[in-house]
């Protein structure tokens, strides 16, 4: 922008006037230029969020789609500034590249939780309220953002889970659909009918299976398994007893009876896997300490 002397109101009020006119245009220009920018935000993030929740997807897409159009918008707005004051393209990619450059050293790290973000948000391995497992840490999972995935761990407290560490971690998701859990159930009850399989084992299974088929076919369950493992030392007869016993207990608790199975036979030990099924993930966090502590008494007692 060139500075000249602007001419004396008394003696050119109409050059006057010009003058600051047009010194003042362009700073107007990009005042209104920045106005309508904030419009066009604001209109995509509401159209955006209002597509991901007519696709079905939870309000974790629209926070980390929200961030990404801010960090867009944000960009354009920079290059609108620096282009109301007449710099070249040349100058504006300079310091496009510039910024980029100096973003991507202070935040590297953070930049690769946002592109592991944007991935855990398109592949969806897991939704807000599902309990999950990511590497060694487990809990219902209260939100997903670009950079975090935070879990509501066991003793209630809140872990934050780098996106980056999701990606490359195991994860498991203990979420299961009711209705396919029905079906494998049916076919359970006909293959030990088949096998002649005692009727108590049988009626054990249609009564879960008329708990599963009160709840809607559409709900999700969360079914949730851990290790226990025994040393040989101990009396696995009388131990296994107490477990059915203890799992009987829980029957009413549980969606269904909990099960457990010998899962793998380490050195002078007997490693049991149990498995149980919950509609609300928080019962996990609120039962399975005081279930594994009732499995446990009677080894605790032998010791």
């Amino acid at each position: 922008m060139q500075i000249t002397t602007p001419p004396e109101f008394f003696v050119d009020p109409i050059g006057f006037i010009q003058f600051y006119w047009e010194a003042l245009l362009p700073y107007i220009f990009l005042i209104l230029s920045l106005v309508v920018l904030l419009f066009i935000y604001l209109l995509a993030t509401r159209l955006a969020r209002r597509s991901l929740k007519a696709a079905g997807m939870g309000p974790e897409a629209a926070t980390g789609i929200g961030m990404v159009l801010r960090l867009v918008f944000f960009i354009i707005a920079i290059m609108v500034v620096v282009g109301a004051f007449e710099a070249n393209l040349a100058t504006i990619l300079s310091l496009t590249a510039i910024f980029g450059t100096a973003l991507g050293l202070a935040f590297s790290q953070a930049l690769g939780n946002i592109v592991s973000g944007l991935y855990v948000l398109a592949a969806r391995p897991f939704r807000v309220g599902d309990y999950v497992r990511i590497g060694a840490v487990e809990g219902v999972v209260k939100e997903v953002t670009l950079n975090y995935t935070k879990v509501l761990l066991s003793d209630e407290s809140i872990q934050l889970v780098p996106n980056s560490k999701v990606v490359g971690s195991e994860v498991t998701n203990f979420r299961i659909n009711v209705e396919e859990l029905i079906e494998s159930r049916e076919e359970e009850v006909q293959i030990s009918i088949e096998k002649g399989i005692g009727r108590a084992y049988i009626r054990k299974i249609d009564n879960a299976l008329d708990k599963l088929k009160d709840m809607a076919t559409d709900i999700e369950a969360y079914r949730y398994t851990f290790d226990l493992t025994i040393h040989m030392s101990f009396d696995h007869l009388a131990m296994r007893k107490h477990f059915d016993k203890v799992c009987t207990e829980y029957e009413t608790i549980f969606l269904d009876r909990p099960t457990y199975m010998i899962w793998a036979k380490p050195s002078a030990a007997v490693t049991y896997r149990f498995a149980f099924i919950v509609e609300d993930p928080m019962l996990i966090i609120h039962k399975n300490s005081e279930f594994m502590d009732d499995l446990l008494k009677l080894y605790m007692k032998g010791r």
